[in-house]
């Protein structure tokens, strides 16, 4: 009886006009979207790419191990995720190169290149907004109307009379329901993903398939969450109208009002505090720092480091602000030796204490941080939870790689680079060697040896792990709403 009512339903619904609609708008949002966001992705591709390139020429440019202090900057380039083309999450909307120094911990990331700007017309939908909000909405169009219809049409009473049970009515709906609207869903998508395929930078993985496949699923998880909404609600009044003015400010205010609403709400209820006392904390450090080296450089009766020794001719570029401090200095040529030793004494004494300020200061630097920004952007994505469309954006944005996290998760391991950098040099002694601040050498300068930033992707065991909690959340509304459907309908006046 069961696959008699679901045969019943889905006959009913493909010969409905919402089915047609809801086919052309999937194939028409769907196809071409990930289209265009797949041109987006290889352009981010490329731009990554041609970043790459630069910065390596840029190191091959370097004379002095002083100019990575300042003018000579290492990168750290986060490449664009693959899966951005089903959920874009924050991947555009934060920085992608970040510099590193001895003197200066990450703690921001840059933009570099530019997106095409008839691309960005789409900046903001991605497969998984059509999701929150389109298909949403078709499932509360297919839904809202599955009883109260029925009901007012007398046909309700009719079928309840024969052996059908109101469990085995109420689930063959659901049933059906679903079935009809996977149908034209997995079609586009499928669809969308042979479109995908044609591109020559677009190659995924066997984890990026499973992404893709748990990105797939929980979709279809939030539409039977709004499809249960619609079945509840209809079993919860006797016409058809009703029922659908309670489905549309159901959408309105979880799709619509409580994600954006949930920004609003914790900038005024939590402002950040400013930064300045905060930067006024770092300025007076490096003021300490100065007057240490300073007091190193009385205590042997000179003034700079260089001041000792014969040399033809001295540059020094110097770089200062609220948390940053770095200095870069070149020698054309010695004309004697004596005072080279204690240069390369004084620099070593004196970069190796840069380090250690600029690793205080970003201590300072991140408590603002996690006391003002960073915990806004948690509150605000803990309050958005409230809004069944927030949780699955966010799920589908872990497993994308695209979320907050994914982000952080980059930025601490431009600090971990730092790091590796700074072990290296402390081991090779490179502070306080002669090709620190000259270039007064017959060999080639090799710079082989010197570590490369490698970006680490996340498992997606540990992926689908940070997305628990996200997709527990839709799994138990969906319950929930299933009994409440249930329950209802059990107490249903048919008559």
């Amino acid at each position: 009886m069961l696959w008699t009512i679901v045969r019943r339903e889905i006959t009913a619904n493909i010969l409905s006009f919402r089915f047609l609609m809801g086919l052309l708008i999937y194939f028409s949002l769907i196809v071409t979207n990930l289209f265009v966001l797949t041109r987006g992705y290889e352009d981010r591709l490329q731009s990554y790419r041609t970043a790459i390139r630069e910065n390596e020429d840029k190191i091959s440019q370097v004379q002095r191990y002083s100019q990575f202090g300042l003018t000579h900057l290492l990168k750290c380039d986060r490449s664009p995720k693959l899966l951005s083309i089903f959920n874009e999450g924050v991947d555009k909307r934060k920085g992608n190169t970040v510099t590193v120094a001895h003197g200066y911990v990450p703690a921001v990331a840059e933009q570099h290149g530019s997106d095409n700007p008839y691309l960005n017309i789409f900046s903001s939908i991605d497969f998984t907004v059509i999701c929150q909000v389109v298909m949403s909405l078709l499932a509360l169009l297919f839904a809202y109307d599955a009883i109260s219809r029925e009901k007012e049409a007398g046909t309700l009473r009719l079928a309840l009379s024969g052996a059908v049970s109101r469990p085995t009515l109420l689930l063959g709906k659901y049933i059906a329901g679903m079935v009809s609207i996977s149908l034209p869903l997995i079609a586009s998508f499928v669809a969308g993903l042979l479109v995908i395929q044609f591109s020559p930078y677009v190659s995924f993985s066997s984890s990026d398939w499973g992404r893709i496949l748990l990105i797939f699923l929980v979709s279809m998880l939030y539409v039977s969450l709004f499809f249960l909404i619609g079945l509840f609600l209809s079993t919860r009044t006797d016409r058809p109208s009703i029922t659908l003015m309670f489905s549309m400010c159901v959408w309105v205010l979880f799709v619509l009002i409580v994600p954006n609403l949930t920004v609003l709400l914790v900038e005024h209820a939590s402002p950040t505090q400013s930064e300045e006392s905060y930067k006024e904390q770092a300025r007076d450090q490096w003021k300490q720092y100065g007057a240490e080296v300073k007091d190193y450089l009385e205590n042997r009766s000179v003034e700079k480091p260089l001041d000792r020794a014969s040399f033809g001719g001295v540059g020094v570029n110097s770089g200062v602000n609220d948390y940053d401090s770095g200095e870069t200095v070149s020698v054309s040529g010695f004309r004697g030796e004596e005072g080279v030793p204690f240069a390369q004494e004084c620099y070593g004494f004196k970069e190796n204490l840069r380090a250690q300020y600029a690793d205080r200061i970003w201590q300072i630097r991140k408590t603002y941080l996690d006391k003002n920004p960073n915990r806004q952007s948690l509150l605000a994505l803990n309050i958005s939870r409230i809004s069944p469309a927030a949780v699955y954006y966010n799920a589908a944005a872990i497993l994308a790689e695209t979320d907050l996290g994914s982000f952080w998760r980059f930025m601490e391991q431009t600090r971990q680079y730092r790091r590796e950098w700074l072990d290296y040099m402390r081991d090779e002694e490179i502070f306080s060697a002669r090709r620190w601040f000259t270039t007064e050498f017959e060999e080639s300068f090799d710079l082989s040896r010197i570590p490369k930033f490698k970006e680490q992707s996340e498992g997606i065991g540990s992926s689908l792990q940070r997305a628990t909690l996200d997709i527990m959340i839709l799994a138990v509304l969906n319950v929930l709403f299933f009994m409440g459907a249930f329950i209802s309908f059990l107490r249903y006046d048919v008559v």
